[in-house]
């Protein structure tokens, strides 16, 4: 399973020959990064199997990539608006509704994504929101914004979900990180060899 950072809070899923991108397009919304030219180049020549967004903020959005994408290929983008399943391949996608991490108003789905390898795409929900959902088969890998991990006490919540693997993502850029988040993560999850914070572009090879 390969896993590849393509937008702010955003990835490439590659696993059992399905690429899903979720939330994997996006414009520069300061102070969260872009996705560069030649990625957005990349997934529109090779178009993945599903593209997926959670919410419609502009830095895990972009409606032109999603309405190109429908248009190259007839097949549905996966809106926040909708939660049936799918399965592509051996591949099952199951969207849910949860509550985004700051504004209650916002309409927010995550996604569980199985197949040989059970991934959680949680895109800006609430992590206690999370835990009180019954039912969630336990993760291999969780990929979640860096409020799961910048407080001691959001990173054993996170933990207690028992993923192998943690991909933190929505880092700021580096130079504009005047709130010192990187910092805080680093302390926090210092020591914790399954926990990765890959930069943009930058793929993983997890199992």
């Amino acid at each position: 399973m390969r896993i590849t950072r393509t937008a702010n809070a955003g990835i490439l899923l590659q696993m059992d020959n399905i690429s899903i991108l979720l939330d994997g397009v996006c414009g520069q919304i300061p102070p969260y990064c872009s996705t560069p030219n030649n990625l957005r180049n990349e997934l529109t020549v090779n178009l993945p199997d599903i593209v997926a967004f959670t919410h419609y903020h502009l830095d895990h959005y972009d409606e032109q990539y999603a309405k190109a994408y429908e248009k190259l290929t007839s097949r549905n983008v996966v809106q926040p608006n909708n939660c049936d399943s799918l399965k592509v391949g051996n591949v099952f996608v199951q969207p849910f509704k949860s509550r985004h991490i700051g504004k209650n108003d916002v309409s927010h789905i995550s996604f569980i994504i199985k197949g040989s390898y059970c991934v959680w795409f949680l895109g800006d929900a609430s992590p206690l929101s999370i835990k009180s959902v019954v039912g969630l088969p336990t993760p291999d890998v969780l990929v979640v914004p860096y409020a799961y991990a910048n407080t001691d006490s959001s990173f054993k919540l996170t933990r207690s979900f028992g993923a192998k693997h943690i991909v933190l993502l929505h880092m700021p850029l580096r130079e504009n990180d005047a709130y010192g988040i990187y910092d805080d993560v680093k302390k926090t999850v210092q020591g914790d060899s399954g926990v990765y914070i890959p930069e943009m572009g930058e793929s993983l090879d997890l199992n």
